[in-house]
């Protein structure tokens, strides 16, 4: 019997999804597990798979689509079935849509089930970018599922073979009451939700950032001290200034628990967390995710470790499970290593915090004494949602982080 294709719920947030790319088109025979098209959330992409042997019958949701989760986008079918279908729902005509009902009949053949062979491994928009760009796909490295070349592939080979310069790109003003309406418009994928997600962000929340430099000189000679006299010991190799800023935060956190909470507007309510879910902030190659460290407070410095990079790798290389990227009561953001001081990070809604961590800097100052000594400062950037915390908490809460950063042998206690 015809197997309905769904959108994946990737998250508890998640409510609707965008069709990225059909890998497959109507009458192409499929393989049960085989990726037949791309789907992007607020949180990341994923190819998803065939339901089925079979052949994809109807693309119900186009290219571009936002689809809410569990709603049908697709329909693989045996040789000889005839199915009903009625095309997919969007959020502006979902309504009417429903009203109408209109249904289609579509019968199989079994020419629908042939494929041809000698084809190139490519998605469908794959050929036709790489046809109106002149490109021979058997130069493409494909990195969709079972290596297809896709349309970002096609992408990447044209940005690093191309050797023209640019044109000059045209300023277009764009009138202020069309913004709103058209928040992502023109962006794709990940790109799309990233953009949504952070016009909303702002839109929800009183955004204010404050800053501050922690003195890391102590945590150099701790961290020195460690490698060279408790080498085969748990804590050696866990101290990396992202998991030294980590559990730091963390137990600020366990301190000022009106940090660690969620503003939930539509029940107008504060919600508070004993367990410290932390998020942490991870770029990928296209787009930027936040996987989830779930209960850290309850892990030593190198449990912290370990799970961070972990998390983070899996993330990079797309397989983080869904439950690590829905979740956190609090993000840490780091952009040190491009050489940023101070920046103004975007809350994670409904998260209250976000902590952004700049570059370590050196500098020349005196000690006790006079002399001159080389010390090390990490510039510390805290957005937190006015609405609900006030500018001395939220200033207590980053001075007790800069504490424990001050003060080193407090982390393994």
């Amino acid at each position: 019997m015809p197997t309905d294709v769904l959108m994946p719920k990737l998250g508890l947030t998640m409510t609707s999804g965008n069709v990225d790319e059909w890998f497959k088109q109507e009458g192409e025979a499929v393989k049960k597990g085989e990726p037949i098209c791309s789907i992007s959330s607020e949180k990341l992409t994923m190819d998803v798979e065939a339901p089925d042997d079979g052949v994809l019958v109807k693309v119900i949701a186009q290219q571009g689509a936002e689809v809410p989760v569990k709603e049908v986008i697709g329909i693989v079918a045996q040789q000889g079935e005839t199915i009903h279908t009625q095309p997919a729902n969007s959020s502006h005509d979902r309504t009417l849509e429903k009203r109408e009902k209109e249904q289609k009949n579509v019968i199989l053949t079994k020419e629908q089930t042939e494929t041809q062979s000698g084809r190139v491994f490519a998605s469908p928009l794959a050929r036709k970018l790489a046809k109106d760009k002149n490109i021979n796909l058997a130069l493409v490295q494909g990195t969709g599922g079972n290596n297809r070349i896709t349309k970002r592939d096609i992408e990447a080979y044209e940005m690093t073979s191309s050797r023209e310069i640019a044109p000059t790109t045209e300023i277009i003003s764009t009138p202020v009451n069309t913004i709103e309406t058209n928040l992502g418009a023109g962006l794709t994928g990940m790109r799309k939700v990233i953009a949504k997600r952070m016009r909303s962000s702002l839109a929800q929340s009183a955004q204010l950032t404050i800053h501050r430099k922690a003195d890391l000189t102590a945590y150099s000679k701790f961290k020195n001290n460690i490698q060279n006299h408790l080498t085969e010991t748990e804590i050696a190799g866990s101290l990396s200034l992202t998991v030294y800023v980590a559990k730091a935060t963390i137990l600020a956190l366990k301190e000022y628990p009106e940090i660690n909470s969620w503003y939930e507007q539509d029940t107008n309510g504060l919600r508070t967390f004993e367990e410290v879910h932390l998020g942490m902030a991870t770029a990928l190659s296209d787009g930027l995710m936040v996987p989830v460290i779930r209960n850290a407070h309850q892990m030593s410095l190198k449990d912290l470790s370990t799970n961070i990079s972990r998390t983070t790798q899996s993330a990079r290389e797309g397989s983080l499970s869904n439950e690590l990227v829905t979740g956190s009561t609090f993000t840490i953001t780091n952009l040190g290593q491009s050489g940023v001081e101070y920046f103004t990070p975007i809350l994670n809604t409904p998260e209250s915090g976000i902590l952004g961590v700049g570059s370590l800097q050196e500098k020349l100052t005196l000690d006790d004494e006079g002399q001159v000594m080389k010390s090390k400062e990490l510039p510390l950037s805290l957005t937190f949602d006015h609405q609900i915390i006030d500018g001395a908490p939220a200033a207590e809460f980053l001075g007790r982080i800069i504490y424990y950063l001050e003060n080193p042998y407090l982390l393994i206690l």
